[in-house]
This record gives C-alpha cells, sequence and structure tokens, in this order.
C-alpha cells in the first residue's frame, strides 16, 4: 500500500455545502425561539397591567375598608369562620383580630385602646400592604394607648400649629398612603378569655381627631 493512500480523503462537495446550511438554519432556530420568548414576555406583561385594577381590589385594605365606620375596631373572623368579611387567612385560633380602616382625606384619625388584663397590640398598616407603625400594651400611659395617624401634610400643619415652645405629648404616626387599616389584636389565654378578648379588640375607637 503507498504513502497516498494513508492519506486523508477531502469531504466529498455536498458534505462541505451542508455544513454553512446547518449553521443558518441553527442561526434561524435560535432567533425564532428568542422572538417567541419576547413575544411571551410582552403577553404576560400586558395581561398583568390588565389584571392590577383586579388585582388591587382584593388586598385586605380594599376587603375591609368599611370596617370602622362606626368609630370603633370590628372583629373579623377566622379562616374557618363564615360571614360577609373575608375571613383571616393562616390565624392565630386563640388571638383575636379587629379591624378599623381610614381615610385621611378628611383630616387625621385619632386611635385609642384601653388595656386590661389580655395581651393587646395595635398595627397601623397601609394600603397595598406593610406595617407602618407597631405598638404594644407595655406602651400604655395610665391604661391608655392613644395616637393620630397622619398624612405627612398634616403633620406638618399640626406641628406649625403647636404652642411655640412647648412639645406636644401626643404620639404621631405619619402614613405614606392615604387610607390604610388599624388592626387591633388580643392574645386569648384560655377559652374563657375570649368574650373579654373581643370586647378588648372591639372596643378600640378609631376617628376624626379634634
Amino acid at each position: 500500500m503507498s504513502a497516498i493512500d494513508h492519506d486523508a480523503a477531502p469531504l466529498p462537495a455536498p458534505a462541505q455545502r451542508r455544513w454553512p446550511q446547518r449553521l443558518r438554519a441553527a442561526g434561524m432556530r435560535l432567533v425564532l425561539t428568542t422572538l417567541a420568548g419576547l413575544m411571551l414576555a410582552a403577553i404576560v406583561h400586558i395581561v398583568t397591567i390588565l389584571l392590577i385594577p383586579v388585582l388591587s381590589q382584593r388586598d385586605a385594605a380594599h376587603a375591609y375598608r368599611e370596617l370602622g365606620a362606626e368609630g370603633h375596631a370590628e372583629i373579623v373572623p377566622l379562616a374557618r369562620g363564615s360571614g360577609a368579611l373575608p375571613a383571616l387567612q393562616e390565624a392565630d385560633p386563640n388571638v383575636i383580630t379587629a379591624v378599623c380602616a381610614y381615610d385621611l382625606a378628611a383630616g387625621p384619625v385619632r386611635v385609642l385602646a384601653r388595656t386590661g388584663t389580655l395581651p393587646l397590640g395595635l398595627t397601623l398598616h397601609r394600603q397595598g400592604g406593610g406595617v407602618i407603625y407597631a405598638i404594644t400594651d407595655r406602651a400604655a400611659i395610665r391604661g391608655v394607648l392613644e395616637f393620630l395617624v397622619l398624612t405627612e401634610g398634616q403633620y406638618d400643619e399640626r406641628v406649625a400649629n403647636d404652642e411655640e415652645g412647648e412639645t406636644s405629648r401626643e404620639l404621631r404616626v405619619v402614613s405614606d398612603t392615604q387610607r390604610g387599616l388599624i388592626v387591633a389584636r388580643v392574645l386569648a389565654k384560655r377559652p374563657s378569655d375570649r368574650g373579654d378578648a373581643e370586647a378588648l379588640a372591639g372596643g378600640v375607637r378609631c376617628g376624626p381627631a379634634d
């Protein structure tokens, strides 16, 4: 066998032509896949924007926005409860929860809670979610928790009206949203405490500031 027989034979012309075709086909598939991904992302984005008004009506601030119209917090049912109000999800069955919605369009809101023998906590929630402020009965003065909820503009106006040289003793909490919720939670240590816990949570006052 000669040395010439051991040399590699060149690729046939048709095989040489197939490589550029395969590269073009692979590039085309990549372009089509990318375009499909971009179109899917655009569709999801548009659908999300269209659903925003619907989804925004399902947050807690909208679900409980009618509570507190009588000037006091109202009891919210547990997940296994029933009634017109949406039930609390993943709620502690030993905790009584009452809610008072606020709207600062008409002015600041005063919150007042009288403490008792059961643990009490108050939290301020902005519309859309998130806690602005929290306080417990350990901060009570003579058995009373009291604070004002204001917008930043209302806070500045109230400070401007303070007596010159005097420091106001009232607790003022600035809400970064005009609407929100005041949530009272009372721990019922025993089943027999539920009545007292409901009275304590439902006794939280929330109304226009003087």
